[in-house]
């Protein structure tokens, strides 16, 4: 019986914490993108949630942007593209309470990236 108990406290612990991550996706994103040759770029994203859909944008440090489409969350997963010269880049990610933890599938090659909260 105690067993029962536990396990059920620990599932409806981790579906708060799941809930929590992802009603939080709101707002602006910081990352580094790496593109593989050492070096890096700063950026932006910006996430607009509706539910379990969401937009939004990704920024460069010279104003260039770019919008994000196809957004879905399902559970504590995101996906979506970054459109890119009529091109959509996916990316597959993990919400974590205070990162996400993104794939990007660009030229056949998976990218990995973290997002960090930039307006805390």
């Amino acid at each position: 019986m105690k067993r029962k108990i536990i396990t059920t406290l620990l599932l409806v612990g981790s579906f708060v914490v799941c809930l929590a991550a992802i009603t939080g996706i709101s707002g602006k994103w910081s990352a580094t993108l790496k593109p593989g040759d050492g070096s890096g770029v700063p950026v932006t994203y910006t996430f607009n949630a509706d539910g379990d859909k969401f937009t939004g944008s990704l920024a460069f440090p010279n104003n260039t942007i770019f919008p994000i489409t196809d957004g879905v969350i399902k559970g504590d997963s995101i996906s979506f593209k970054v459109t890119l010269n009529n091109k959509g880049i996916p990316n597959y990610g993990k919400v974590y309470a205070d990162s996400i933890g993104l794939d990007i599938v660009m030229m056949g090659k998976k990218f990995h990236n973290t997002l960090t909260r930039a307006d805390k």
